[in-house]
């Protein structure tokens, strides 16, 4: 269930506070045990759509998938009312997320808007005037209204969290889209409506990149033409620049249809995703498992059947991967530490460890 627990308003409050991973948090209130998946929005300055989706879709995917097939019994979207970028990256995000969930579970949705203390310092006129437009807008949050979501405020405070919860702690659990599409239909990511989003993107991105350096490259002819190396210079650090952006696009396709061909760029940008601080202590504490490279291989084969295809797929290329290094370059951890950017969080829960939030913050909230 998305929800908040008492002891996590600042998350709830402030979305300043970014999540970079998907967090399951558990706590009891009013006599019942309530879950908070915590996730990554797709506004993220650090990470890509694609990144972002495949977190949540792994992660929806494996608690579905696998025994007890936990859904959800409601979902929080969180919506700043002080955003002023209304018709940009807040219209996107809402499409990703309408693709996720799709049309059935809406009425187990509660659309909050944040952030009203600020509101009332500042222009409590106008957020007013942006909740109107939210609520009535075709564009925005008017056809989920009248499929059955509901409009609330947090109003920055932990009752007013609880609240919320308190108020979807009835409603039947639902199977999300992304959940139905992976798990009933054995769809792969990218075959999935979020996942036709995010390529969509990616390829309008990769045809501006390759114009862009189309472009660059014959103004550079013109420039060597003309013996005029300092425009030479100056395209060329151009032309790098929208290359390595046209790379970038690349990989994301890729990390969509899980090919291996760019695995060690992905993993130093997944690596350079993670919190600078975390990381020695990261692979400290998981050194402490002392995992065994041939006990890892055979818990992880014998956990496949809880993967889908394409998860079982990238594990395996890892391991031939691995299997070709010197036996001294074997090494369990070596081998996790090579899965996490291609499945994620799920190597974990496969050879029973902690998950690396687990690991740093010494247990879930």
């Amino acid at each position: 269930m998305y929800a908040i627990p008492s002891n996590t308003h600042d998350r709830f409050a402030d979305r300043d506070i970014v999540t970079s991973e998907v967090e399951p948090f558990e706590f009891e209130y009013g006599g019942h045990k309530i879950t908070l998946i915590d996730t990554p929005g797709f506004n993220d300055t650090t990470r890509s759509e694609t990144e972002v989706l495949k977190a949540i879709a792994d992660y929806l995917d494996h608690t579905f998938r696998n025994p007890p097939h936990l859904k959800l019994t409601g979902i929080i979207y969180l919506q700043s009312i002080m955003d002023t970028r209304m018709y940009g990256s807040s219209l996107r995000n809402l499409k990703m997320f309408k693709d996720l969930v799709g049309p059935d579970p809406l009425s187990n949705v509660i659309l909050a808007t944040t952030r009203w203390g600020m509101a009332e310092k500042v222009d409590q006129k106008r957020a007013m005037e942006r909740e109107r437009e939210l609520r009535t807008s075709e564009d925005f949050w008017a056809p989920m209204l009248e499929r059955g979501s509901r409009l609330a405020r947090f109003e920055d405070s932990r009752d007013s969290g609880l609240q919320l919860i308190m108020s979807l702690i009835e409603q039947n659990p639902v199977v999300l889209q992304i959940q139905k599409e992976l798990v009933e239909d054995g769809k792969n990511l990218i075959d999935t409506a979020a996942g036709n989003t995010v390529n969509e993107e990616t390829k309008r991105l990769e045809e501006k990149y390759k114009a862009e350096i189309a472009q660059i490259q014959k103004e550079m002819d013109e420039a060597l033409a003309a013996r005029d190396k300092d425009v030479q210079e100056a395209l060329q650090t151009s032309e790098k620049h929208f290359q390595r952006k046209l790379d970038r696009v690349r990989e994301q396709q890729d990390m969509l249809r899980y090919e291996q061909r760019n695995e060690a760029r992905r993993r130093e940008s997944e690596y350079d995703q993670l919190q600078a601080e975390y990381q020695k202590r990261f692979k400290q504490e998981l050194s402490e498992q002392k995992l065994e490279y041939d006990e890892v291989i055979a818990q992880l084969k014998a956990n496949e059947a809880k993967l889908r295809r394409e998860q079982r797929d990238a594990i395996d290329a890892e391991i031939a991967k691995m299997d070709k290094k010197d036996k001294k370059e074997r090494t369990g951890l070596k081998l996790v530490l090579g899965l996490v950017p291609l499945v994620g969080s799920v190597v974990f829960s496969l050879l029973g460890l902690p998950s690396p939030m687990g690991m740093l913050t010494g247990g879930s909230c």
